[in-house]
């Protein structure tokens, strides 16, 4: 058999007997879902019945929820509890039995995710057309088929599952499906080499549960589809990178990478430092006056001293605990700038609506009547949520991994407590996320006042409001 077959039906015949249920009880809740809110059709009339029946968040999140046990599911099938204590080393040497390449690996399972999340779907609009159309007969509708389609339509799971007359949402759906997909073969990809499974479809899970929910204007649908995007592009980046790194710890089996594995370091024994006094050592007046630099052991000079002064980067790696995972801390912190910055264009999704639709009413010297630029807080507002929710995120998230590194992974707690600096231990947990913090807040002012630039120079002055000066600030 085709070894990438091979692969499919392996991970199929682990994980069928969970996937089944789950598709099973897809039709089962939409049913549930259609009886307690209607009760017997019969008695409850045909108008607006669909609506009636599946309006609202149930739906959506049932349907949600299923997606996400049946991937999580697939994700585990190869994992016993012995695999998972030993981190997941069955899983992996089935893999290397397989004779593919990790990357090829990844692909075969990605199909295999999107051809079950077609599956989920197909299931779902099966049903809701199945409940549906029995319901509305059981009603006496006249004109089932009309009144089926526009029902499902206006409710929130039938316009999620069949956006027909709204390409925003599926453009997000298919961006929505071949990220999750990309996301669970990932999951999938690092348990086969021993490492963390991913959490990262909650990325996706998110934004597809606000989407469907609330169906928000389309300058928010399109910063979503951006988001998810980007994000799709550093997962499948990061499987690329750890196949690329030469040698090493690639997928983080020891998580203290700050230590130095001395066995495998090789030492240049004839190199000799001949150091009479630490004026000898450290005087960089001239390069033959530093016996450092006459070595290649000098990486700094006086200037460079002066700057690491105001360096936040520096500032953030010294106040770092000694030996944490550098890697994951600038993974987190890349991912929450991303975050305040990917929400922030929406100002200019919005922006670029306005002045679309200024430009075909400008003729010549005059504008219709009515028409104007919003206020610029107008067109800021809620393009800050992201922002905030980054600082949040990289302020706790980090001191959280940096007070577990001392008190879980490496039990140096009662160590940092007793150095001389007793203000060491705190300092090493709250320092460097309140600097990552103060970079992101920095960031947003900087994004702001690009905002600022682009409103006040980019729209035609004719199109702006004669008090928009004093709009300026949000107060």
């Amino acid at each position: 058999m085709n070894k990438y077959l091979s692969l499919i039906f392996l991970y199929n015949r682990a994980s069928h007997k969970k996937l089944l249920p789950i598709i099973g009880a897809v039709p089962l809740c939409f049913l549930a879902i259609f009886l307690l809110r209607i009760g017997n059709p019969c008695k409850t009339g045909s108008y607006m019945l669909m609506e009636r029946a599946f309006g609202g968040v149930w739906a959506v999140l049932i349907f949600i929820a299923a997606n996400l046990l049946g991937l999580i599911s697939v994700a585990n099938s190869l994992n016993g509890r012995k695999a998972m204590k030993t981190a997941h080393s069955t899983t992996g040497y089935t893999m290397r039995r397989l004779s593919l390449s990790p990357i090829s690996a990844y692909l075969t399972i990605f199909i295999y995710y999107l051809a079950i999340i077609l599956i989920f779907w197909g299931v779902a609009a099966a049903s809701l057309y199945a409940i549906g159309k029995a319901g509305l007969t059981m009603a006496g509708a006249a004109g089932i088929d009309t009144k089926l389609a526009l029902g499902l339509l206006r409710t929130e799971i039938g316009h999620a599952l069949l956006p027909i007359a709204h390409p925003p949402v599926m453009a997000f759906n298919i961006v929505c499906v071949l990220a999750l997909a990309g996301e669970c073969a990932r999951s999938c990809y690092l348990g086969w080499h021993n490492g963390t499974p991913s959490a990262g479809v909650l990325m996706v899970i998110v934004p597809m549960f606000l989407i469907w929910t609330f169906s928000p204007e389309n300058s928010y649908i399109l910063v979503a589809i951006l988001i998810i995007v980007l994000y799709a592009a550093f997962s499948f980046g990061d499987v690329i990178s750890r196949e690329k790194r030469p040698k090493g710890d690639p997928f983080m089996v020891n998580k203290y990478i700050g230590i130095m594995d001395l066995d495998s370091t090789e030492f240049d024994d004839n190199a000799r430092l001949e150091v009479n006094s630490p004026v000898d050592a450290y005087n960089s007046s001239s390069p033959e006056a530093s016996a450092l630099k006459r070595y290649g052991r000098d990486t700094e000079n006086i200037e460079e001293k002066g700057f690491k002064k105001i360096n936040l980067g520096w500032l953030r790696r010294r106040f770092m605990p000694l030996g944490a995972n550098l890697e994951k801390a600038d993974v987190l912190f890349g991912v929450c700038i991303f975050i305040g910055i990917a929400e922030h264009l929406l100002f200019f999704g919005r922006y670029l609506m306005q002045m679309n639709e200024i430009s075909s009413s400008i003729k010549g010297i005059t504008i219709d009547s009515g028409l104007k630029m919003p206020y610029f807080w107008d067109l800021q507002a809620h393009s800050y949520y992201g922002y905030i929710v980054a600082v949040l995120l990289v302020l706790f998230i980090q001191a959280y991994w940096n007070y577990a590194y001392y008190n879980k992974e490496t039990k140096s707690v009662y160590v940092m407590k007793r150095l001389p600096d007793r203000k060491e231990y705190q300092r090493t947990i709250w320092t460097a996320p309140v600097i990552e913090a103060l970079c992101i807040a920095m960031i947003m002012v900087f994004h702001t006042a690009v905002d600022l630039c682009l409103y006040a120079v980019a729209t035609p002055e004719i199109a702006l409001h004669s008090d928009y000066l004093a709009h300026i600030l949000p107060f």
